[in-house]
């Protein structure tokens, strides 16, 4: 049986700055598919997405959303009297069946 072996401090604080950068730049990669940010903080969350799998494909499931957003119809709800007033209609013309 092999030992497995134990991540030394170093290895383990490297972990918690990546999780820690992850959840500070997480409302700025949202920012950056929106194109919102500009200057050098564009430049910062740019650089991030370019070596982060991550976060980078956290940028482009955004985009996929967005585009899917983007060209969908728009649909509004039914208003509820219109919903009843069909409802109604079909009771009525529907088959001659035991009811109340």
């Amino acid at each position: 049986m092999r030992k497995r072996r134990v991540p030394g401090p170093g290895q383990v604080w490297a972990e918690c700055r990546e999780m820690i950068r992850h959840l500070l730049l997480r409302g700025d990669v949202e920012a950056y598919a929106d194109g919102q940010l500009t200057g050098a903080r564009r430049a910062r969350v740019a650089a991030h997405i370019a070596g982060c799998w991550v976060c980078s494909g956290s940028l482009q499931l955004l985009r996929l959303v967005k585009a899917s957003l983007r060209h969908s119809p728009r649909r509004t709800p039914v208003p509820l009297a219109a919903a009843r007033i069909r409802r109604r209609a079909r009771r009525l013309t529907g088959p001659a069946g035991p009811g109340p």
